[in-house]
C-alpha cells in the first residue's frame, strides 16, 4: 500500500526492512552483467598458460569461456594448436593450482575463427 503523501511503501516500514539496496550490490550486479570479471579472469589465465608455454605464444592464443568443467582455448593457428596439445597436462596443472575454485576439469583447444 502506497502512501501519497510520501510516495514510499507503508508496508516497508511495519516490516522495519529498508528497500534501499547497498551500493556494493549494485555494482557487483553490473560487474556479473557486463562480464567485466570474467575478463579479469580471462587476463589472469591467460599469464599462466604463457607461464607454461613462453613470451613468444603470448599473442597466439585466447582463453575462451568454461563450460561443464572444459576450458576452450583458441590458437591462433595449427601449429599452435599442436603446440598446446602437446603441453595439455603442464597447462591444465597449471591452470588448476592457480584457480582452485575454478572447476577446470579439462582443456579443449580449438582454432580461432576469423
Amino acid at each position: 500500500m502506497r502512501n501519497r503523501n510520501s510516495g514510499t511503501n507503508t508496508d516497508s516500514r511495519k516490516s522495519g526492512k529498508s528497500s534501499i539496496r547497498p551500493m556494493s550490490s549494485w555494482v557487483n550486479q553490473l560487474l556479473a552483467r557486463r562480464g567485466y570479471a570474467q575478463v579479469s579472469v580471462n587476463e589472469a589465465m591467460t599469464e599462466v598458460v604463457t607461464k607454461v608455454l613462453g613470451d613468444g605464444f603470448k599473442n597466439e592464443f585466447q582463453i575462451g569461456n568454461l563450460k561443464g568443467g572444459k576450458l576452450h582455448i583458441y590458437a591462433a593457428d595449427s601449429v599452435i594448436l599442436q603446440e598446446l596439445n602437446f603441453r595439455k597436462r603442464e597447462i591444465l596443472q597449471a591452470i588448476i593450482q592457480s584457480f582452485p575454485d575454478s572447476k577446470v576439469s579439462d582443456i579443449r583447444f580449438r582454432i580461432q575463427p576469423n
